[in-house]
């Protein structure tokens, strides 16, 4: 009898997923990111690009692996279109999954008391970067 295959164990850090980012990457300037919207960020190509999505209300940022935990699907429908509501959460497009701005943390939907993986950042001198 065969032994059962194992799958691969998704990468609990963001840095070590393929194409992450280094830190101290600039992303954009603060106002590229509408207040209360969202902006996504890709690097690398293919089935394994990093793709980062950065939510803003008002000076604050919060960055986030762009990839619902419930199904692992972009949370957005098409590049730079993202469901959000009063600057306080950010939706999954496929799921319904509501997911706050300030941990990440879901609330409803499928995957409720899951939270996605976030993604540290920075403003410095009106610059979203990576943090150190």
């Amino acid at each position: 009898m065969n032994a059962p295959m194992e799958l691969p164990v998704p990468a609990a850090n963001w840095m070590d997923r393929p194409f992450a980012p280094t830190p101290g990457t600039e992303l954009c300037a603060l106002d590229d990111v509408p207040d209360g919207g969202a902006r996504e960020f890709n690097f690398g190509v293919g089935h394994d690009t990093f793709r980062v999505v950065v939510l803003r209300s008002g000076a604050s940022v919060w960055g986030y692996l762009n990839k619902c935990p419930h199904f692992g699907v972009p949370l957005n429908v098409a590049p730079d279109r993202f469901t959000l509501f009063e600057h306080s959460y950010l939706y999954c497009s496929v799921h319904c999954a509501m997911f706050r701005f300030e941990d990440g943390y879901c609330e409803d939907g499928p995957c409720v008391g899951d939270s996605l993986l976030a993604v540290p950042l920075a403003v410095e001198d009106g610059r979203v970067r990576i943090a150190d």
